[in-house]
């Protein structure tokens, strides 16, 4: 686990980000691991970050209109249903941790397909018709909405 200030020089001028990454060993590439990229000018705005496993991160940052709490997340894949268990208990504990004044922002892959069946302020009509188990976990966000 680690935080790194890389340069990235891009076409027009050099740039600089803060990469705040949960690590793994380079075996299990692919399987866990999340990062969160923060924009040079907003890295200042950060007031801590945390590391609570090789699948969720937290950053939280000071803003104009309060704090803002994001949480980086990799969920397990379809079909490994004690380690999707695991994840989602300990993602509902550390939400339950989260400043009640803050904004939270819940980013990443959740390796859901959630469908096309409205659900309201969680899912659109839009989406393609397939649902599979980790899409079914919908309630974990009407629960937090």
């Amino acid at each position: 686990m680690w935080v790194a200030k890389i340069d990235i020089h891009g076409k027009s001028s050099d740039t600089c980000q803060h990469i705040i990454y949960s690590g793994v060993d380079r075996h299990i590439i692919g399987q866990s691991g999340v990062m969160i990229w923060i924009h040079k000018s907003i890295s200042n705005k950060i007031d801590h970050y945390k590391f609570w496993n090789d699948r969720i991160i937290e950053t939280r940052l000071k803003t104009q209109w309060g704090h803002l709490t994001i949480l980086g997340v990799y969920a397990p894949t379809e079909g490994r249903d004690e380690l999707n268990e695991e994840f989602y208990e300990t993602l509902q504990k550390l939400l339950d941790k989260v400043n009640r004044n803050d904004y939270i922002m819940l980013i990443g892959d959740m390796n859901a397909r959630v469908g096309n069946n409205r659900v309201i302020n969680i899912v659109g009509t839009n989406g393609e018709s397939t649902l599979n188990n980790n899409g079914r976990k919908l309630d974990f966000c009407t629960f937090n909405n």
